[in-house]
């Protein structure tokens, strides 16, 4: 966005006055407000006045515009240079696999971009992924000033434990990092007690139904020894 004057001896076509320019999304946009009144019985200062709060009129319309884009660029879009398998969906933030310290272990995070000090989340036995990716979202909001419902879609939107993999498999093949397969444990413990939970209902589930067959064996075993009982004591 750009507010200019231009006088007549500026302009090849004798044009006096603001001109208010803007790309929004690649397309241009220009709006010329000539200081030249449209009558004689408007006074050139009132005029004067009235041109150049509309040029700062549109000026700041089209400056809000470029914000709205630019906010909705952050959260709905990946930055064009965002490398392969690193993205989550928005911008500032990334999903990444190395040592957080100088000679420490491979560990898989997520980093925020902070403005001059990227920020890392790290993904642990005592900070599982879904933990992890809510702190990290939130410092991103915080960061980059998110709107709190938007953080709160983010929140709900986590990874999958796959990417990691992906990721893995991608810094191994096309960067020769030689990250071992154990740097995945963490990430996918969630994924592992989920498994295990689902495989203990269904356990659970079959017993009951276990108990209840024997229950019916029970109830009839009972009603036929009832019924004998009772045909013998007849014939007595």
């Amino acid at each position: 966005m750009a507010i200019q004057f231009t006088n007549e001896e500026q302009s090849p076509f004798g044009f006096s006055g603001w001109r208010v320019t803007a790309t929004l999304r690649g397309k241009h946009y220009r709006k010329d407000f000539s200081l030249r009144p449209p009558g004689k019985d408007i006074p050139e200062a009132l005029w004067h006045r009235y041109q150049k709060t509309r040029a700062e009129y549109y000026d700041a319309r089209w400056a809000m515009r470029a914000a709205a884009i630019g906010y909705l660029d952050v959260i709905r879009t990946e930055h064009p240079n965002t490398q392969p398998y690193r993205g989550v969906g928005f911008r500032g933030m990334t999903l990444g696999i190395g040592p957080i310290t100088k000679g420490g272990n491979d560990e898989c995070y997520m980093e925020v971009a902070a403005p001059g000090r990227p920020l890392r989340v790290v993904v642990s036995q005592e900070q599982p992924l879904s933990k992890a990716w809510e702190r990290a979202v939130n410092l991103w909001g915080e960061v980059f000033g998110i709107r709190a419902k938007d953080v709160e879609h983010k929140r709900r939107n986590p990874p999958q434990p796959e990417q990691f993999k992906r990721l893995r498999t991608h810094l191994n093949e096309h960067e020769k990092a030689g990250i071992p397969v154990s740097v995945l444990h963490h990430v996918f413990a969630e994924q592992r007690a989920e498994i295990e939970r689902q495989k203990s209902r269904r356990q659970l589930k079959e017993r009951v139904i276990e108990q209840d067959e024997l229950l019916d064996v029970h109830a009839r075993l009972e009603r036929e020894i009832s019924e004998f009982m009772e045909k013998s004591g007849a014939r007595a």
